[in-house]
């Protein structure tokens, strides 16, 4: 009898050391990181390396289940969004995916960060084959707009060649894409999970696709850019049926796309606490927080922002963009944690 007694307890010594060693090692894997593939000495985790960090396939968005491929999360067959999003010269849709990223311990919150444009080489670029608005043209009428039609498909990716006049180097999606993977790395030490539009430059992925995609995975959106057109300031926009940058009014754009007002004030929120968290970390003007009627909105379904930080073509904002960079993520992982009350 004593020894069955033993021999139960050794048994049970076992197992708990062995649960024990899985969750150090599942714990481990979480926060493994991988040597990225670099492009101007900066860190641009390519989507090959990128699977490495992550250890598993099925994630939650709060409490519902996503599939994952290795890390990376495909548009859904059924999305309502797939038959206005940029096609193929061929007509076929191409793979529409975006990039999960899992904290050690998660704190119910997903983020879905979009370092804005993306390689101007990509099929994506400059080509006229993706629905300015996701609904049927007759849907339209008490817009006003003339985006219908023709005239209703627009680029799925705007090429960005100009450069930081403080580096020379610099381009917008470089910026954008450098601070995205910043911001990444710290809210995945908050616990937030982390979904990326791109992790390469070498990449790149329609305007109204990252939307759909953040639709399906994330509980908020950013959109991360910067400005040209000698000026200064940041400037944080949120979907509204005026325009601020045409200084058009659209009337009935919100409804339209089905943006609810608990949507648009929260996305309202999200702006305003962008502009005042990032506008005081780098000493950028405040340019305030505006609507605006823009295709990520358009496609979005969940609390969206979209963020101008500064103006890559003015000296004094230029060497702010190119030098104040972790600055620039912190202030935006403090929005964020504001957001959640955090």
């Amino acid at each position: 009898m004593k020894r069955i007694k033993k021999y139960n307890l050794l048994c049970a010594c076992v197992l708990v050391i062995s649960a024990a060693t899985s969750i150090s090692v599942s714990a481990g894997l979480a926060k493994r990181k991988v040597t990225p593939v670099t492009r101007y000495g900066t860190a641009e985790t390519t989507a090959a390396t990128q699977a490495v960090n992550q250890q598993e396939d099925k994630n939650s968005k709060g409490n519902s289940k996503i599939i994952t491929d290795k890390g990376v999360y495909h548009l859904s067959e059924n999305s309502k969004y797939r038959p206005y999003l940029w096609k193929n010269a061929d007509g076929s849709a191409p793979d529409y995916k975006a990039y999960v990223f899992e904290p050690a311990v998660f704190n119910g919150h997903t983020v879905f960060v979009d370092p804005g444009h993306g390689d101007n080489n990509a099929p994506e670029a400059n080509q006229k084959r993706e629905k300015y608005y996701p609904v049927d043209d007759s849907m339209l009428k008490p817009m006003k707009t003339s985006m219908v039609g023709d005239k209703g498909y627009g680029v799925g990716v705007e090429a960005r060649d100009s450069k930081n006049i403080y580096d020379k180097t610099e381009t917008e999606p470089e910026f954008s894409l450098k601070v995205a993977l910043k911001l990444k790395d710290l809210l995945i030490d908050k616990g937030y999970r982390v979904v990326l539009s791109r992790t390469d430059f070498n990449q790149n992925i329609s305007n109204g696709a990252r939307s759909a995609l953040a639709g399906e995975t994330s509980d908020i959106m950013i959109s991360i850019h910067s400005n040209t057109g000698k000026n200064s300031g940041t400037l944080s926009f949120y979907p509204g049926d005026n325009d601020y940058i045409s200084g058009s009014n659209y009337p009935g754009y919100t409804n339209i796309m089905g943006l609810t007002k608990t949507n648009i004030e929260l996305s309202k929120k999200l702006a305003e606490n962008m502009e005042s968290n990032i506008t005081a970390a780098t000493g950028l003007k405040n340019k305030g927080t505006h609507t605006a009627v823009l295709r990520i909105f358009s496609y979005s379904s969940i609390p969206t922002c979209l963020v101008e930080v500064g103006f890559a073509d003015n000296a004094i904002d230029a060497k702010i963009l190119s030098t104040k960079k972790d600055e620039i993520a912190k202030s935006m992982a403090n929005a964020i944690d504001q957001y959640f009350n955090k």
